[in-house]
């Protein structure tokens, strides 16, 4: 996945009048590239989040759409 499609993803989510952004990713090494990728495109760590609980394999993102 590439920056471009997140960002592409973050305008329609605007277009929609969704609010935020949330995922999950793993937190070890072979998800660092998508931990990365997200960072970039603004998104931030968070808390868990719906049904998600503290785990020590994820690691939470949002970023606020509007």
């Amino acid at each position: 996945m590439s920056s471009k499609l997140v960002n592409h993803l973050i305008v329609e989510a605007k277009k929609l009048n969704i609010s935020r952004i949330s995922i999950e990713t793993g937190a070890g090494k072979f998800f660092e590239p998508a931990r990365k990728l997200f960072k970039s495109c603004g998104f931030e760590k968070c808390e868990p989040f719906g049904h998600y609980k503290n785990d020590l394999n994820s690691c939470y993102m949002k970023i606020k759409v509007r």
